[in-house]
């Protein structure tokens, strides 16, 4: 039996809310996140008229693989690929809103990179990061390396393969370049921290050919007259409990090591960098969360500073609610050579944790009661109509035949002897209305009005609200949830479909 059309308001407001929610949180809430955030230019004084360089900073992306949550099973450990990889997705494109004229990627690009793997394997893993963060080849790109891309310390996890493997696809563990009149210095930290601890390193010679440590001591002999901007993936030294300013989520970072992470350089690594670079800006990742903290030293029997960010992580899976990534703005100053010519500042994504568990879920558990209430009452009434109408006298009918010799009268029409020889069934007695549950008698724009609630309005209520239920008999109370539950989850899950398609493909 066909379904009748049903006017179900309650259903049909379902379906809206959720097609509306299902557009904004997956599209235009990351589109909306980025139109708050503008490229720091008008910060940096006496730059007016000057020419100005995007710079976009993401860390630690650490695209997931299957060794990342080791507790999980086979299918929620895709799922869990799955949703990080589409926010890392919706995350990217809106920060490509920009236009940005330079990416800096600070380190753990993929969570498992270090380890042992084939060769098939790791080309798998890194198409599917590049896949992630396309990006036109006309903008320069750089990338430095975490503890996840090519380890910290020994273990037989890691694959001896793994600096090799960095270099051939990201490229240098070391080094330097020159953007907008700045010397961008990009430092293998968790090699440095290798070396510290390894060689004991005092930084009077040259240690491993082609390590950090060389590459910092010919900035001795460089002597670079443009600003230079540190990039590090771990964060220099500073005192334990140290303030990571008003932008930070929670806590502050703290010395400390284990299995394959250092969570900041040792003080005489971060010593060394900071008196030999001297740097204008720090920026370092590892971390997730965002942390300002300025470094005090010596150079020269003076006492200078340098201001570090700790960029957030772009990933929703990292431990911080808010993913974000850092705008760095760069003015081609030539007559300040050897001054700061930059701005930068933090961009906030959307909460994509806080979407499914303070949004998404709570409004599926609500949906999902109202569809199972209103199915409760519809099998309810359709069976108090059934009792009611069986007890319902069957409706009288009268037929009224003329007299033969009537018929034969002139001027009689002749109907056989059919329908239409009958007459209507007697209309029901008239039922007196039951007295009103509330009236009020009001004036308003100079006429007397009456707001009457009747006890019939009343109990038609829910009728009203869930709509005539001309469903099929067939049709019980499980399986009018289920098409209930489908007719409200069709159209966003086609919404969730279509963008996971569009941000996978294109």
């Amino acid at each position: 039996m066909a379904v009748l059309g049903r006017k179900r308001p309650v259903l049909d407001a379902l379906k809206l809310l959720w097609t509306v929610l299902a557009v904004w949180y997956e599209h235009y809430v990351f589109i909306s996140s980025v139109r708050r955030c503008i490229w720091p230019d008008s910060a940096i004084p006496d730059s007016k008229d000057a020419k100005k360089t995007h710079v976009l900073l993401v860390a630690d992306p650490q695209i997931l693989d299957h060794r990342s949550y080791p507790e999980r099973g086979p299918l929620l450990t895709y799922i869990s690929q799955l949703l990080v990889d589409l926010n890392l997705r919706k995350s990217w494109r809106a920060a490509l809103r920009l236009q940005p004229d330079v990416v800096v990627f600070l380190g753990d690009m993929m969570d498992g990179g270090r380890f042992a793997m084939s060769d098939a394997e790791y080309e798998k893993y890194f198409r599917r990061f590049k896949s992630i963060f396309k990006l036109d080849h006309r903008i320069p790109q750089y990338f430095i390396p975490g503890n996840h891309d090519t380890g910290l310390g020994f273990s037989e996890e890691f694959s001896d393969q793994a600096g090799a493997r960095y270099k051939s696809h990201f490229g240098p563990l070391n080094s330097r370049a020159t953007i907008a009149n700045h010397t961008a210095v990009f430092v293998d930290a968790p090699g440095l921290v290798d070396e510290d601890s390894h060689l004991r390193s005092n930084y009077d010679g040259k240690f491993v050919p082609g390590g950090p440590t060389e590459m910092i001591q010919s900035f001795k002999q460089s002597q670079e007259p443009d600003p230079i901007i540190l990039f590090t993936h771990i964060p220099l030294s500073r005192p334990d409990g140290s303030s990571c300013g008003p932008n930070r989520e929670r806590g502050t970072i703290r010395t400390g090591a284990g299995f394959g992470y250092q969570n900041t350089l040792g003080k005489s690594a971060s010593a060394f960098l900071l008196q030999t670079l001297q740097p204008a800006i720090i920026f370092s990742g590892d971390d997730h969360d965002y942390c300002e903290y300025t470094h005090s030293y010596t150079s020269a029997g003076k006492t200078k500073q340098s201001r570090e960010i700790t960029v957030k992580s772009l990933s929703m899976a990292m431990g911080v609610r808010i993913p974000g990534f850092q705008l760095l703005s760069l003015a081609e100053l030539h007559s300040t050579q050897g001054t700061s010519s930059h701005a930068d500042s933090l961009c906030l994504l959307p909460d994509q944790l806080g979407i499914y568990l303070s949004t998404y879920i709570p409004l599926l558990i609500l949906s999902l009661a109202i569809l199972l209430f209103a199915n409760v009452y519809r099998v309810l009434f359709r069976r108090h109509s059934r009792r009611r109408s069986s007890f319902t006298e069957p409706p009288v009918r009268l037929s009224l035949h003329p007299r033969p010799e009537a018929r034969q009268s002139e001027g009689w029409l002749h109907y056989p002897d059919n329908e239409h020889d009958r007459l209507p069934g007697p209309l029901s007695s008239f039922k007196k209305p039951s007295p009103p549950l509330y009236t009020r008698t009001f004036v308003l724009w100079g006429r007397r009005r009456r707001i009457t609630v009747s006890r019939e309005s009343v109990t038609s209520l829910p009728r009203i609200i869930f709509g005539n239920h001309d469903v099929p008999i067939s049709r019980g109370f499980v399986v009018g949830f289920l098409y209930d539950v489908r007719d409200v989850a069709m159209f966003p899950l086609a919404i969730f479909a279509a963008v996971s398609w569009w941000m996978f493909v294109f």
